[in-house]
């Protein structure tokens, strides 16, 4: 994986994500389209859940798989991984290895928290 952290950027990490758990702790969800009936399941915070929940409802079930996430090394790799993608997108990059980043880290997050990848 492209992420290279420094152990003093993770403990830095840790304790920002420690910080941001306070407001709005790290949940995974499962959605579903109502339409398709495929889903899938991804890491979030509890204030991104709500506002998924509200507006796209009418589209998809949403449930929580785990609450209140840990703050682990594979949880701090995840958010540099989705801030990435996010930066990408922003710019308008089609940026594969932060897709392929994210993919990864998300798995490594359901793994520890034992939920199929």
């Amino acid at each position: 994986m492209a992420i290279e952290l420094k152990p003093e950027q993770v403990k830095q990490l840790k304790e920002q994500l420690a910080e941001a758990n306070r407001n709005s702790h790290f949940v995974i969800i499962s959605a579903i389209s109502k339409k398709e009936h495929s889903g899938v399941d991804m890491v979030t915070d509890w204030n991104n859940y709500l506002n998924m929940k509200s507006t796209n409802g009418d589209n998809f079930d949403f449930r929580i798989i785990r609450d209140i996430l840990p703050i682990t090394d594979n949880l701090v790799y995840w958010a540099v991984a989705q801030q990435n993608l996010h930066s990408a997108t922003v710019q308008g990059d089609q940026d594969e290895q932060a897709v392929d980043d994210l993919e990864f880290y998300t798995g490594k997050v359901m793994e520890e928290n034992k939920v199929r990848a």
